[in-house]
């Protein structure tokens, strides 16, 4: 019975631009995908090629995008600002389907906010789960949904790896995007919030290691995680490091059929 790969895709805001040219290589040089699991950026994109979206259209999408066009400013209690741009660009771009219906099967993670739950989603409506997945709090409005308040799952599982293994992969080829650099200066409450749970995040990576075979790690040193107006040089980022590992990827994924066979 051939052996599943599963492909983990990391957080990282627009840093997660990255992930596009990591599948693009992949495509190319035949590297199949048979589960997907993402947090926040990564369930973007891994949703997004999941449905069917042509990547080569979504990276000169991603090309054009500014944060005026995802997001609204809004006066809740809950969040600075509403994703229902970015909701309504998933809704079209996915076109509408629900998880059960991909022919990749795709879990995305979220954090509830209340109990500090990781939630792994992977049924019901595609855009509803991924809008949950990249709720930064503080930042983007909580997400309502199976009776949680969902936010951001970057805050319990940056890299899910672990949730591949449970979709039933046999080998996990992991994209981390890592953690913006340290330093850049703060000019704003948004920044102090995202800031934080970079802070958050680079302690919590001490103590939680990737569980994949192979971790890819686009080169994105001085990049930050509000930066879309780079991105094709982030998704050029992507594409060298899946290029600079694919002797690696190549190698586990004959290592896995010798052990099926």
């Amino acid at each position: 019975m051939p052996r599943k790969v599963g492909l983990a895709l990391s957080a990282g805001a627009a840093r997660g631009l990255a992930h596009i040219g990591v599948l693009q290589v992949f495509r190319e040089h035949g590297i199949p995908v048979d589960v997907i699991a993402g947090t926040s950026a990564g369930a973007i994109v891994g949703s997004l090629y999941a449905a069917g979206t042509d990547l080569d259209t979504l990276a000169n999408f991603a090309q054009e995008l500014n944060w005026n066009k995802l997001v609204n400013i809004t006066v809740p209690h809950l969040g600075l600002v509403s994703s229902e741009p970015m909701y309504q660009l998933m809704r079209l771009f996915t076109r509408d389907q629900a998880f059960e219906n991909l022919s990749i099967p795709t879990a995305v993670v979220a954090t509830d906010i209340q109990t500090g739950e990781g939630v792994v989603i992977k049924s019901g409506r595609i855009a509803d789960g991924v809008r949950a997945s990249f709720s930064i709090p503080g930042i983007f409005v909580p997400v309502e949904l199976g009776g949680r308040l969902l936010v951001d799952g970057a805050l319990v599982n940056r890299v899910p790896a672990d949730v591949c293994r449970e979709l039933g992969a046999d080998i996990v080829i992991a994209v981390d995007v890592g953690l913006p650099p340290v330093g850049k200066k703060v000019k704003n409450l948004a920044h102090v919030i995202l800031r934080t749970i970079e802070i958050l995040d680079r302690e919590n990576a001490k103590y939680r290691p990737i569980q994949a075979d192979v971790v890819i790690k686009p080169e994105l040193y001085n990049v930050t995680s509000t930066q879309l107006n780079r991105a094709a040089e982030i998704i050029e980022a992507g594409r060298a490091a899946a290029e600079a590992q694919l002797d690696e990827v190549i190698s586990a994924l004959r290592g896995v059929q010798q052990q099926a066979n």
